[in-house]
């Protein structure tokens, strides 16, 4: 029982650690770079003067100027996205701050910083040279000459970007126009209401000096993986919880079995004057002491498992962790749960063990009230496949209350156990799902918009390529009926809090996503639109039928909500027709195309491009359906990880529980085994007897634990689920899973019934009918 409480407390002990620390320093670490509260995108740009304006406006506190350029890198024989942050020499990095690892701040003309994560996904470290694309597709080599640490952006693989940073004349050497056109400012205050509302009063004030101002974006303040974070820690807390009611059932089940082992004792204590009172504090004290010796016990493994989860998961959100230390409440949590919960448990069967009578206890040999005269022990005698099976079977039912609880403790861990996997197995069928109703194998974005029709020729004659479709894609901001614009909520990586406005072909051979509320475009949708599940959660839950507006590059739209749909691995997306984007881009037009390719996907791609520079169309970004689904999976490995991790906790709980119970059920029946042998038993008999009982009980646990892990990974589904993606994972049962627990709690069962059967089999009849 030590060992199964140590075990239970060790994951409590983990969970909490964990969780406390990667909250507390994921915050700390954001808001220790002084991210901008709202960027402002200027029109020609802010020079040291207007910056200084700028900064004695009401409600700023500071502000910076920079400038963000998206282009690409060629690494191998593929083309990678790129974020260049450009920064000037004399900026005082007192916003959006980064901290220097390898290198030196300003970077030569010829030289970049280039932000630790990056190195995967570019495929370089510090001294190596990257082929940077420039506005007209050709590369210029750029040395990487250190690295930095930029804890306000997202991991760089998990975003299929690399994150590099220089100055104004190492971008005008790549091609590009240097102009810091982004104000960033910072506000006394971080809420969104008061950000929004600076951010507005100093677009106004702008405007009003001549000064043009594009789009205002105002992201959380919030680590762009926030609600990763919270998903990952709330699984902590949820299934800390559950590690404690595990507990509690491992307490009672294997208590009861030892005092029912006990019950003569306490008799032959009640004859000679013990009080009922006495007894219960001796019994409360045994089980203190045994509570204190577990959880003490539980420290150093909660420690070592709780740290290295934290640094595994830190390391995957991007996140330092400065300060390990934990608040005076977790310690002290920790203790209390470990020694108020088994005696809480405990007080029921102690109680109860205590108030027996004298007679009822001097009675006691084991075998239970009533045995043999149930109706189900006259069913068993009925059954056939031989007499050790009955026999096993009437000896699991003789105490039916301890066989519910362990029961209970094997279909606990099991249906933890079976939850977890069948929670990633739905995980993996979202994505797997999510990716095939994708139809494309790539899409690329033009560099400016050009004829669709001129698109489709230049694209459709590349070897390879099956179809080519296309499209328009803007991005977008919500606006309100009155016209009112909202604040953009992106994310200076130009990715978390995007809105787009997607104008696909109707009916288009590309998507099919799943629909989950009307239905999806029709050609006569001419202001019909579809939302995704994140368009719909950020426009405030439309309702089909609704009105819908949004806003690009200033001009409010208005459409009629149609349907919506369910998207793995894209941003807040509005899918229209054609028709109803005129007002924004020329008719017949696309700066977006899809293809479906046999063969190389990157190969065929790469010559896709070319045949469009051939027909002067310039290729911005491109992205492989492929390195999506990696994108999407580097996200979720974290929680499909943890998830097991903590399924194999809750299963080793539940098996160190049987084992517990077995053992002390053989030590309650030492005499019965006695009599056995005395009437002709062999010990062969009796070890395989025990050794079948504590396989019937596997056998059942595993049955009812697969049974609670249904409605288990429902629930557990539904709550990662909407925190991840915006609507509940699909139910899906793992068979790997669910076959594993019930071959993996009979194995068990066997094994720990084996060492209890070998030692009944080993007692003699005179040590046997001796025992008291």
């Amino acid at each position: 029982m030590i060992l199964a409480i140590t075990v239970a407390m060790s994951g409590v002990g983990a969970l909490l650690i964990a969780r406390t620390v990667i909250v507390r320093e994921a915050e700390a670490v954001y808001a220790g770079t002084n991210p901008a509260s709202a960027t402002l995108e200027v029109e020609g740009g802010v020079d040291a003067a207007l910056l200084a304006q700028v900064r004695a406006r009401p409600g700023v506190t500071d502000a910076v100027a920079r400038q963000t350029v998206l282009t690409r890198v060629r690494v191998g024989d593929q083309w990678r996205r790129m974020l260049l942050f450009v920064i000037a020499p004399d900026d005082p990095m007192r916003v959006a701050k980064l901290r220097m690892e390898p290198g030196a701040w300003p970077p030569a003309d010829g030289e970049l910083l280039m932000e630790r994560t990056a190195g995967p996904v570019l495929d370089a470290t510090a001294g190596d040279r990257l082929a940077v694309a420039g506005p007209s597709g050709a590369t210029t080599e750029v040395r990487i000459s250190g690295t930095v640490y930029d804890a306000a952006l997202a991991p760089a693989g998990q975003e299929s970007t690399g994150y590099g940073y220089l100055t104004p004349a190492g971008l005008a050497r790549l091609g590009f126009t240097a102009s810091a056109d982004e104000l960033r400012i910072v506000t006394a205050e971080r809420d969104e209401a008061t950000v929004a509302a600076t951010a507005t009063a100093v677009a106004a004030w702008l405007t009003a000096q001549g000064r043009e101002v594009h789009l205002i974006q105002a992201p959380p303040y919030q680590h762009p993986h926030h609600s990763q974070s919270e998903t990952i820690t709330g699984m902590f807390l949820a299934f800390a919880v559950a590690a404690l009611v595990l507990a509690g059932v491992l307490v009672a089940a294997t208590l009861g079995a030892m005092l029912a082992a006990q019950t003569r004792q306490i008799g032959i204590m009640k004859t000679v004057g013990a009080t009922t009172g006495q007894l219960l504090r001796v019994y409360l004290g045994a089980v203190a002491a045994i509570a204190a010796t577990a959880t003490v016990l539980a420290v150093g493994p909660a420690l070592l498992a709780g740290y290295g989860l934290t640094g595994l998961v830190a390391e995957m959100l991007n996140v330092e962790i400065a300060n390990r230390a934990t608040p005076w409440w977790v310690p002290a949590a920790f203790f209390a749960v470990g020694l108020l919960v088994p005696l809480a448990v405990a007080l029921v069967p102690l109680v109860r063990a205590a108030r027996i009578t004298v007679r009822s206890a001097l009675d006691e040999h084991g075998a239970g009230t009533g045995v043999g005269a149930r109706r189900g022990d006259r069913w068993l005698t009925r059954l056939r496949g031989g007499r050790l099976g009955a026999l096993a079977l009437r000896n699991l039912l003789r105490r039916r209350g301890r066989l519910a609880l362990t029961l209970a403790l094997l279909a606990a861990g099991g249906a933890m156990f079976t939850s977890g996997l069948n929670s990633s197995a739905a995980w993996r069928s979202w994505v797997d799902d999510g990716m095939a109703r994708r139809a494309y194998d790539a899409q690329l974005r033009l560099a400016a918009p050009a004829s669709a029709d001129t698109i489709t020729r230049a694209a459709s004659v590349v070897d390879g390529v099956i179809a080519v479709e296309p499209f328009v894609s803007l991005p977008a901001t919500p606006a309100s009926a009155d016209g009112q614009i909202e604040v953009e909520r992106t994310y200076p990586d130009d990715g978390h809090g995007r809105f787009l406005l997607a104008a696909l072909p109707v009916p288009t051979r590309m998507v099919d996503f799943e629909v989950t509320a009307g239905r999806w475009l029709q050609p006569a949708d001419t202001d019909g639109v579809v939302l995704n599940q994140s368009a719909v959660s950020r426009l405030g839950d439309p309702r089909v039928g609704d009105e819908v507006h949004l806003a690009v590059e200033g001009v409010v739209g208005r459409w009629r909500l149609v349907g919506t749909v369910a998207e793995a691995g894209g941003p807040a997306t509005a899918y229209t027709s054609p028709q109803s984007v005129t007002r924004f881009v020329d008719p017949g037009t696309a700066n977006m195309l899809h293809i479906v390719t046999t063969g190389d996907t990157a190969a065929v791609t790469g010559a896709v491009e070319g045949a469009l520079a051939s027909a002067g169309l310039m290729v911005g970004e491109s992205m492989l359906t492929e390195d999506l689904r990696t994108a999407i999976d580097e996200h979720v490995a974290i929680f499909i990880g943890t998830l097991l991790a903590l399924a194999a906790l809750m299963a080793a709980v539940g098996i160190l529980g049987l084992a517990a119970t077995m053992s002390i059920t053989v030590t309650q029946r030492t005499r019965e085994y006695g009599i056995m042998q005395a009437i002709g038993a062999r010990p062969t008999v009796i070890r395989r007897m025990v050794v079948l009982e504590g396989t019937i009980t596997g056998l059942l646990g595993s049955l009812v634990a697969v049974s609670l892990g249904v409605p288990l990974s429902i629930l557990v589904g539904e709550l990662l689920g909407r925190i991840s993606f915006g609507l509940p994972l699909p139910l899906r049962l793992s068979p790997g899973g669910l076959v594993g627990w019930l071959l993996l709690s009979i194995v068990a069962a066997a094994a720990a019934s084996l060492v209890a059967a070998h030692r009944a089999a080993r007692l003699t009849v005179r040590e046997t009918l001796s025992y008291q």
